[in-house]
C-alpha cells in the first residue's frame, strides 16, 4: 500500500495511474487531508470518498472528475474548474468555491453549509436536495440550476442569478435574496418566510405564489 505522501504524488502527476491504483486495490476510504494540490490537473479523477478536507485545491482541474461521497470540508476551490464534476452526497461544507466553475457539476444531496460560492458559475447545475444554509452565494450564476427541495436557509443570495432555475420544494427560509433575479423561475412550494427580498426580480405570478406560501420580510 502507497503511503499518502506517494498517492498524493501520484495523484498529481499521473491521474490515469492513481484511477488504476484504486481499482486494483479497491480502497473505498484514502485519507488526502491537507493535500497541496494547487493548479493540479485532475480531471477525470477517481476521488469517491477521498478525504481531502481542508486541501488546497485552488485553481485546479476536476473537470468529469468522481467525488462522489469525498470529503472535502474546508478545502480551498476557489477558481477551480468543476465543470460536469459528480459531487453526489459530497461534504463540501465551509468549502471556499469562490469563482468557481461548477457548470452542469452533479451536486445533488451534498453538503455545502457555510461554504463560500460567491461569484460562483453554476449553470444548469443539479442541486436536488443540496444543503446549502448559511452558504455565500453573492452574485452567483444559477440559470438553469436544479435546486428542487434544497435547503437555502439563512444563505446570502443577494444579487444571484436565479433565471430559469427550478427552485419548487426549497427552504429559503431567512435567506437574502435583495437584487436577486427570479425571471422564470420555479417557486412552486418554495418556503420563503422571513426571507429579505427587497428589489429582486419578480413578476406578479411569483410574488403572488410568495404570498400564498407565507410572505417576505422586506425590511
Amino acid at each position: 500500500m502507497k503511503t499518502k505522501e506517494e498517492l498524493i504524488e501520484l495523484l498529481k502527476t499521473n491521474v490515469d495511474e492513481f484511477n488504476k491504483y484504486r481499482k486494483i486495490t479497491d480502497c473505498e476510504y484514502i485519507d488526502l487531508r491537507g493535500a497541496d494540490l494547487y493548479r493540479a490537473n485532475l480531471s477525470g479523477a477517481d476521488l469517491r470518498g477521498v478525504d481531502l478536507s481542508d486541501s488546497d485545491l485552488y485553481k485546479s482541474d476536476l473537470r468529469g472528475a468522481d467525488l462522489h461521497k469525498a470529503i472535502l470540508s474546508g478545502a480551498k476551490l476557489g477558481e477551480a474548474n468543476l465543470r460536469g464534476a459528480y459531487f453526489y452526497e459530497a461534504n463540501l461544507s465551509r468549502c471556499d468555491l469562490r469563482f468557481a466553475n461548477l457548470m452542469t457539476a452533479k451536486l445533488d444531496w451534498t453538503d455545502l453549509s457555510g461554504a463560500n460560492l460567491s461569484e460562483a458559475y453554476l449553470y444548469r447545475a443539479n442541486l436536488y436536495d443540496a444543503n446549502l444554509s448559511g452558504a455565500n452565494l453573492r452574485g452567483v450564476d444559477l440559470q438553469g440550476a436544479d435546486l428542487y427541495g434544497a435547503n437555502l436557509s439563512n444563505a446570502d443570495l443577494s444579487y444571484a442569478n436565479l433565471s430559469g432555475s427550478n427552485l419548487s420544494g426549497a427552504n429559503m427560509r431567512n435567506a437574502y435574496l435583495s437584487w436577486a433575479d427570479f425571471s422564470g423561475a420555479d417557486l412552486l412550494g418554495a418556503d420563503f418566510r422571513d426571507a429579505y427580498l427587497d428589489d429582486a426580480k419578480l413578476d406578479k405570478k411569483q410574488v403572488l405564489t410568495i404570498l400564498k406560501q407565507g410572505g417576505v420580510n422586506e425590511n
